[in-house]
């Protein structure tokens, strides 16, 4: 219940507490009114009553002294003469406003007027005459009797009156002697409710009012703490704005009465744009962008009207005139209520930059090509020439080695010997230039069936140094199978090639998927896949120290002597070019005497199992 109830329920028990007041007062009233009305008829029976019996006491006066002619039986007349009158008008002033009852009175003060004359006359004959009776005196008498029968007539007439009334206003009076108490009790018992009701509803509100006091206070305490947070953040948006090296304006749209944009207004911006654009905040603030700056008309600011229209993001690097120098600004746009955010960065010197890494990108790529190009044709150039050299050697050692001292035919051998380590060389260089020149579509690649062939190929040197490889079960890769078997040849050709001597080579080929976090841990690199295919390649073999496990990987790296282990020093080289060619990774752990282990991944296709591909 609110104040205003409260105060109509306020207002409807006091009307009704008037209403019941001033009904008890008007049976208290009648109440009063009927007991003066029976006190009045009871006081007129007194009187009349009174009256009759001094009137009897004069008559009965007179006669003792007309008996006896002593005055002392006259007392009672003169009392009655003078009592009389008084209490006559008394009867007559308790009869006004009873008409019947006036009328009787009236008749009863002229019969007791006239029995007080006929008693004086027979007292003067009495004294005229003595105490013998007359004939006057006997008339007199004989009307006085009559006269007093008359008295008593209306005596008990008036009686008769005053009992009636009486009797009608004691049962008025017991009505209302009844019905007033009851009306005293219904006012106390509503008076009483009232203020218990008025007290309950005036204490529900004043604890409604503390709740909501409390609650108020509690609010403001709140208000005052999301205040000071909202300062927090606003200072932090603020500093975070600031701190920003990227220039950041908020714009509102102005429209004109049709509702069309006709020009933006700056409302925000952080330190960053008060520095690139080269003005103060109290310059900028509150203005019109076209009025700031005028090189948006045009383009930019249909662009921007657009942002605002349709809510899609606009984004653009444009060449823009700021204070009569061209700058290179890289911009986005994004809508915010009717208006538009722009984020902004100077891209000038990134620009200059792009433009001669772009430059040099391009003489790389061409001088990349003239390399592959001059390796690819030398290679073939000098295919030629070699095979001359080894067919001459040949043909010297076929036709005139018994004509060669033993000197000359050391020459020979080791000239055919450089030439065929300068053919393989040759060879090495030709498929490391090719490798990324492949004109092979890559697809999936099945392991089981690339080891199976390199098992064929690498046959003899198996068999001759009695190696053994293990191979368990190993995933698809996606790739160029040729370049793939090469990869893993290479790998197992040096697993067979630096073996110990007393030691049969024993070659463990294992494989499993790992995540992209995983892969970023083992091999330092940014994952572009979500899951990754390892492949190991373990040996028995010498080993080697680890601090050279970055030097093997590079062109004509060699960590032993050329007539210690045969090879042109590339073939790792190789493996390499090739796995950074399908976008995976090679590391290598080894330990000299215990033997190495190459470590490489390729990228897990979703169709192996992964869901999504993420590049």
């Amino acid at each position: 219940m609110n104040l205003n109830s409260l105060r109509i329920l306020f207002s409807l028990i006091i009307g009704l507490l008037i209403i019941l007041c001033i009904w008890t007062y008007w049976n208290l009233n009648n109440y009063i009114s009927s007991v003066d009305k029976v006190r009045e008829a009871n006081h007129t029976l007194q009187l009349t009553t009174q009256i009759l019996s001094l009137i009897k006491d004069a008559e009965t006066g007179h006669r003792g002294y007309q008996l006896s002619s002593d005055e002392q039986y006259l007392e009672p007349y003169y009392e009655a003469k003078n009592e009389l009158p008084l209490k006559l008008d008394q009867l007559d002033s308790l009869s006004v406003g009873h008409a019947d009852l006036l009328i009787k009175v009236d008749e009863f003060r002229k019969a007791i007027d006239s029995q007080l004359a006929i008693i004086e006359q027979i007292l003067q004959e009495v004294q005229e005459k003595g105490s013998r009776l007359s004939s006057e005196e006997l008339t007199l008498l004989s009307q006085g009797k009559a006269n007093m029968d008359l008295v008593r007539s209306i005596a008990e007439d008036i009686n008769i009156l005053s009992r009636n009334e009486a009797q009608e206003e004691e049962q008025e009076e017991g009505v209302f002697k009844k019905v007033t108490p009851i009306n005293l009790l219904v006012v106390a018992l509503i008076a009483f409710g009232g203020v218990l009701l008025l007290f309950t509803r005036a204490v529900l509100l004043l604890e409604q009012r503390d709740k909501k006091s409390k609650n108020l206070t509690e609010a403001l305490e709140d208000l005052k703490k999301a205040t000071e947070q909202t300062k927090q953040v606003s200072d932090l948006l603020r500093n975070v704005l600031d701190s920003s090296r990227d220039g950041i304006m908020a714009y509102r749209s102005i429209r004109n009465a049709a509702g069309e944009i006709e020009d933006f207004q700056l409302v925000l911006a952080n330190r960053a744009a008060f520095l690139i654009t080269n003005r103060s905040e109290s310059e900028i603030l509150g203005q019109r962008l076209l009025d700031l700056f005028p090189g948006n008309k045009g383009f930019l600011y249909e662009e921007y009207s657009k942002v605002v229209e349709s809510g899609e993001d606009f984004k653009t690097e444009i060449e823009y005139l700021l204070d009569g120098k061209y700058v290179w600004f890289k911009i986005l746009a994004t809508k915010f209520e009717d208006g538009f955010v722009v984020t902004f960065s100077d891209i000038t010197e990134d620009k200059a930059t792009g433009i001669k890494l772009a430059n040099y990108t391009q003489e790389l790529k061409r001088s990349n090509e003239d390399l592959e190009q001059f390796a690819y044709v030398a290679s073939h150039d000098l295919q030629e020439p070699l095979r001359k050299i080894r067919s001459f050697g040949d043909r010297l050692l076929t036709k005139y080695r018994d004509q060669l001292d033993e000197t000359g035919q050391n020459y020979i051998d080791r000239m055919q010997v450089a030439a065929k380590r300068m053919q393989n060389l040759i060879e090495d260089l030709l498929a490391f230039s090719r490798i990324t020149r492949s004109s092979e579509l890559p697809g999936m690649v099945n392991m089981k069936e690339v080891f199976e062939e390199i098992q064929e190929d690498l046959f003899d040197q198996i068999a001759r140094t009695k190696a053994k490889l293990e191979i368990e079960g190993l995933p698809d890769v996606l790739g160029v199978k040729s370049q793939v078997q090469r990869l893993f040849q290479n790998l197992v050709s040096n697993g067979l090639k630096f073996s110990k001597k007393d030691l049969p080579p024993l070659i463990r080929v294992s494989g499993k998927i790992i995540s992209g976090v995983e892969a970023s841990k083992d091999f330092k690199i940014s994952p572009r896949y979500d899951n990754y295919v390892q492949i190991k390649v373990s040996d028995n073999g010498i080993g080697f120290n680890e601090r050279y496990k970055d030097q093997i990987f590079n062109v004509f790296q060699r960590l032993h002597g050329k007539n210690e282990f045969e090879g042109t020093g590339i073939g790792l080289a190789i493996c390499k070019k090739i796995i950074l060619h399908h976008g995976g990774a090679i590391r290598v752990e080894s330990e000299e005497g215990i033997g190495s282990d190459f470590i490489v991944i390729f990228p897990l296709n979703k169709q192996v199992g992964n869901p999504e591909h993420h590049e």
